[in-house]
């Protein structure tokens, strides 16, 4: 698979926010999925998949550890952000982005997640 075809979800409440990330990881050759609430990531995590996703804790509708659950079952790498300093600490398993973040650390985070799910080159 190559990068150009890899995919991301963004869940990510803040339109500002989300188009910014949208547009920084699309130039990267990504594609991007984004979606501004638990529901609308469940229901989008119910009929397509990812390679990575990054996964704001705040939103409006509550909590997203159902989604970072449905994303894990499926090998999914995640990156939470928040602008809540507890808010990551509650998830010190996953690699977490602090609000304001830079998107070059936010781009190396997320290379790095997909090159661990690249799959190893045959001998």
């Amino acid at each position: 698979m190559t990068q150009h075809s890899r995919r991301v979800l963004v869940v990510e409440d803040e339109e500002m926010i989300a188009n910014l990330l949208l547009t920084v990881i699309e130039a990267s050759g990504l594609q991007v999925t984004s979606c501004p609430s638990v529901a609308s990531a469940m229901d989008t995590l119910s009929h397509a998949t990812f390679d990575a996703a990054l996964v704001d804790l705040t939103l409006p509708d509550g909590a997203p550890d159902g989604v970072i659950a449905a994303l894990r079952e499926k090998d999914v790498p995640v990156i939470v952000i928040s602008g809540d300093p507890d808010r990551l600490g509650r998830h010190p398993d996953l690699p977490g982005l602090s609000k304001p973040f830079r998107m070059k650390a936010l781009m190396a985070q997320l290379e790095s997640c997909l090159a661990a799910r690249m799959p190893a080159s045959p001998p």
